[in-house]
């Protein structure tokens, strides 16, 4: 995730997070410009999905999530 600083507009790091809410994070942001180097707090927040699809994950393209046959069975519709 790219942050920019408010101040120089240069590249920042994270140097930490904590969760404000399940939906929230608080970033402590670090500017990675040598003559700036402010350092700040940010925050993300989840706001709404774009279009849930409610479809199967493909073994090809998300192995991860079909590494146990018995869990495929949690997208299923009821």
């Amino acid at each position: 995730m790219l942050i920019i600083c408010p101040d120089c507009l240069s590249k920042t790091r994270i140097a930490t997070s904590k969760a404000i809410t399940s939906k929230t994070r608080e970033l402590y942001c670090q500017c990675l410009n040598l003559y700036c180097g402010k350092v700040f707090v940010s925050h993300i927040s989840y706001s709404h999905a774009i279009e849930p699809t409610g479809k199967k994950p493909d073994p090809e393209l998300q192995p991860e999530l079909c590494k146990n046959a018995g869990q495929i069975g949690i997208f299923d519709e009821n």
